[in-house]
């Protein structure tokens, strides 16, 4: 009988019934289990193999458990799965070899196998290849090995299948997605509706184009936000407000700019003019919360990673929300249709709504592509905004993470954007806990007070 071995190896208890020898060579005959095999040669290794009948639910071994040599199945059937796995990936079924090394060398098996039937199996281990000599040994080695490569030519098989299904499921996604709202956004209902939504201020857009343009230096920047009353007004508002926590209160443009940089100034004065753009309500103020937070990490990834142009992530993160403007509206002035308006797409209205501003395309372009990461890989993206796209995606998988609400939605391709941004081996959670975090923290007191709250627990 079969006997279940601890870690330690030693025989413990037993796992299986005795079974009649002269059965299990018949059926090993029916199975073709040994082709071409003598009787005598047969005989001889069913003399000194041992053999088990396990019942169905039974165990066979144990992951992470030594290994003890290779297991035929005879009758019935045996499956195997990895520790981290929830589903069988594996059936061996008769004339199958269950092997994870050589049996002479054994290490510790990689999978846990459980019966699935009432199942019958022959146990070979380093003693009974040692008994059986060097012709019958080979013999028997060559079946374990000839068993071994239809396993693997089974899990190719298997694999080439899974691919082709996953590829079908996700066109089958990206049409569902991409056609939801395809065409609407464009309509004269909508387009009437964006005239409802206050637009940005002419001196913000005017700030907005100066930051994106690679020749502005940084004191024109300066210059700008000090010319101008309306910026300047807007920016002294919201920095002496409890959002940033400064203990004294700051009067004039130049400090405020000493204090927080110019990059901090121009998302300050961006994100503000989003919020005179939004109604007045607490979904709105909680997505104006939001987009700051968005567009401070995007900028320090962006800076981080040396990929995209900060400014310009900053700014897609204060905007990437903008379409769930529109669909409220749609809501508020429909309120009969509002589970039709949930399946519109937010990105395609938000794109829309700012060429309705007339913001620069490459911004307007980034905006009807920044939810394409959720269900669709980088290919899927245009080359020319791809790295804006996925520089925002990450920024906004790293805000999750430091604001986690609930059970966290499946990011199925968050390698494939960090390979496209040319990070392959980087993880989200090194990017947030190496490049994004130490940068917040070197900008805490810059952040708003909430933000600096989290980004300050979170390195603990």
């Amino acid at each position: 009988m079969f006997w279940r071995r601890g870690k330690s190896g030693v025989a413990t208890q037993p796992i299986g019934q005795e079974v009649d020898h002269a059965k299990a060579m018949k059926t090993a005959g029916e199975i073709g289990a040994f082709p071409k095999l003598s009787n005598q040669d047969l005989a001889r290794l069913f003399q000194e193999a041992e053999l088990s009948k396990l019942a169905s639910g039974q165990r066979l071994f144990e992951g992470g458990e030594r290994a003890t040599g290779a297991y035929l199945v005879l009758t019935g059937c045996v499956q195997t799965k990895q520790a981290s796995a929830s589903a069988y990936v594996e059936e061996f079924g008769p004339g199958d070899w269950i092997s994870d090394s050589d049996p002479m060398s054994p290490t510790r098996h990689e999978a846990t196998a459980i019966a699935r039937a009432t199942t019958l199996l022959m146990c070979v281990d380093a003693q009974v290849f040692s008994a059986l000599g060097e012709e019958l040994s080979a013999y028997l080695k060559g079946r374990i090995d000839s068993s071994t490569r239809e396993r693997v030519r089974r899990l190719r098989n298997a694999v080439e299948e899974l691919t082709a299904r996953q590829e079908s499921l996700m066109e089958l996604l990206y049409v569902a997605r991409t056609g939801s709202s395809s065409g609407f956004a464009q309509s004269s209902a909508v387009k009437q509706l964006f005239s409802k939504v206050r637009a940005l201020p002419v001196s913000s857009i005017t700030l907005l184009n100066k930051m994106l343009d690679e020749r502005t230096t940084k004191n024109e920047i300066v210059e700008l936000v000090t010319m101008d009353p309306s910026l300047t007004s807007t920016l002294l508002r919201v920095v002496n407000t409890p959002l940033f926590g400064f203990t004294h209160t700051i009067t004039n443009v130049s400090h405020a700019i000493v204090l927080m940089g110019h990059n901090t100034v121009y998302q300050v004065i961006m994100s503000e003019s989003m919020r005179q753009s939004l109604p007045d309500t607490h979904l709105f103020a909680e997505l104006h919360r939001r987009a700051i937070e968005v567009s401070r990490i995007a900028y320090v990834l962006s800076e981080s990673l040396r990929v995209a142009r900060p400014a310009e992530v900053a700014t897609l993160g204060i905007l990437c929300d903008i379409g769930l403007v529109v669909i409220e509206l749609l809501k508020t002035y429909n309120a009969g249709l509002s589970d039709l308006f949930d399946t519109l797409d937010p990105a395609a209205m938000g794109s829309e709504l700012m060429r309705s501003w007339s913001l620069p395309d490459v911004l307007c372009k980034s905006i009807a592509y920044s939810l394409h990461p959720e269900f669709a890989p980088p290919h899927r993206v245009p080359v020319e905004v791809r790295s804006n796209v996925a520089a925002l995606y990450l920024a906004r998988c790293c805000y999750e993470e430091l604001n986690p609400e609930g059970e966290t939605r499946p990011r199925p391709f968050i390698a494939e954007y960090l390979s496209a941004l040319g990070y392959p081996d980087l993880g989200l959670h090194e990017l947030l806990k190496l490049r994004v975090l130490p940068k917040l923290r070197a900008q805490s007191r810059n952040l708003p007070v909430g933000m600096a709250e989290r980004v300050k627990a979170m390195g603990k």
